[in-house]
């Protein structure tokens, strides 16, 4: 099939003045008004929409991202087992909640679900049987977000308008702060060691506070925009934040500055998600769109459209080649990231899926939602993977 370099008659290198002269000298041979050749019109069309998607530097990037058909490779990886198809059986479906769930995670050590909802109770679930092991109800704030930590440690926060709530639980005694800040907050995220969590605001800011008291650790302002979405890297070294600005935003945690914007993004960005060793970052957006950038150069390396309302939430699998996207159409998505592919579309619920998570192990996926139902699913690679 010919792409749009082979319509122009262009290298992929060529530069924006090669891109003119081409479509200059394709357009006085092929318009409909110097040429009699009864296709002309359906050439120039071509010829017009292969220069408009070319000379676009974000459209080209695009499509240069999905033409590339999965030669990326991260040299890290490249040595370990990589499944072709992957396996996917509903095992449970966990009906324990009163209310809609919006907090899913794994612990590291035990691979124990832990789920929260929006009444602000958590359920531990037993790693085997998925029987209720144990209930807390948290008070003094709204629970938006939950992440287990090893030896029974567990943080868990949230936002509601102005106030930002978060609480520490382990084995047994709960420890929680509220804060009251300046700006209004939107979205949390939790960091992998449970030590700090990212808020972004209505009003453009990205803040850091330790979990443990509520100390400010760095705030940043670049957004023009609302902070729509936050995610922390897995060593937690980076922090990605999305924006109603249509651009995704890198960050450094040690320093708190700005890294990199990325522009190419084109609507609100909805959900964002890190692979395991931090050389992809993906990116949803309310246009229906997962990106996947790429680290290391800083490149769009994959587009991925497939889900009919916008993606709530993402989370890579621990071998970081399997992408998973939860959507307000009820389904879960699971892409292949490094091959531009998808693998599969799961029919989960009639009704929004608001979070997914894997375990640590890889061995299983499961995901919550608005009808109150944890549902996970064992993935078999074929290949056995072992946790990092």
């Amino acid at each position: 099939m010919a792409t749009l370099y082979d319509i122009l008659g262009v290298d992929q290198q060529a530069k924006s003045t090669a891109l003119r002269y081409a479509y200059r000298r394709l357009a006085m041979k092929h318009h409909p008004d110097v040429s009699r050749d009864p296709s002309a019109h359906e050439r120039m069309a071509q010829i017009n929409t292969a220069f408009e998607t070319l000379i676009d530097p974000i459209k080209r990037q695009e499509y240069d991202a999905n033409l590339s058909g999965g030669t990326w490779e991260d040299a890290s990886t490249a040595e370990r087992p990589r499944a072709r198809t992957v396996s996917i059986t509903l095992a449970h479906r966990l009906k324990a909640h009163r209310t809609p769930i919006y907090g899913l995670s794994f612990s590291p050590d035990t691979n124990q679900l832990v789920s929260s909802s929006f009444d602000n109770e958590v359920l531990w679930w037993h790693p085997l049987t998925f029987e209720v092991e144990r209930r807390v109800k948290l008070e003094g704030g709204v629970v938006s977000a939950v992440h287990a930590l090893a030896d029974d440690h567990l943080v868990a926060a949230g936002c509601s308008e102005s106030v930002v709530s978060v609480w520490n639980l382990a084995k047994g005694s709960i420890d929680c702060w509220r804060n009251l800040p300046i700006e209004w907050i939107s979205c949390v995220s939790v960091s992998r060691d449970g030590r700090n969590v990212a808020l972004g605001s209505l009003h453009s800011l990205v803040q850091v506070c330790r979990c443990r008291n509520g100390e400010a650790a760095f705030t940043g302002q670049g957004h023009k925009s609302s902070v729509t979405a936050v995610a922390w890297s897995a060593d937690g070294r980076f922090l990605a934040t999305g924006s109603a600005d249509a651009t995704v935003k890198l960050w450094s945690t040690a320093t708190g500055r700005e890294l990199h914007t990325f522009r190419n993004v084109r609507s609100t960005i909805t959900a964002l998600a890190f692979n395991a060793d931090s050389t992809l970052l993906a990116a949803a957006g309310v246009d229906l769109s997962i990106r996947v950038f790429n680290l290391r150069d800083l490149s769009l390396a994959r587009t991925f459209y497939g889900h009919e309302k916008p993606v709530e939430h993402l989370a890579f699998h621990p071998q970081g080649m399997l992408l998973g996207s939860a959507s307000r159409d009820g389904s879960i998505g699971l892409w292949n990231a490094t091959q531009g592919t998808g693998h599969a579309k799961i029919a989960a619920s009639d009704q929004p899926i608001a979070t997914i998570a894997f375990s640590p192990d890889g061995a299983k996926l499961a995901a919550g939602g608005l009808d109150r139902v944890v549902r996970v699913w064992d993935l078999d690679f074929g290949l056995r993977y072992d946790a990092p």
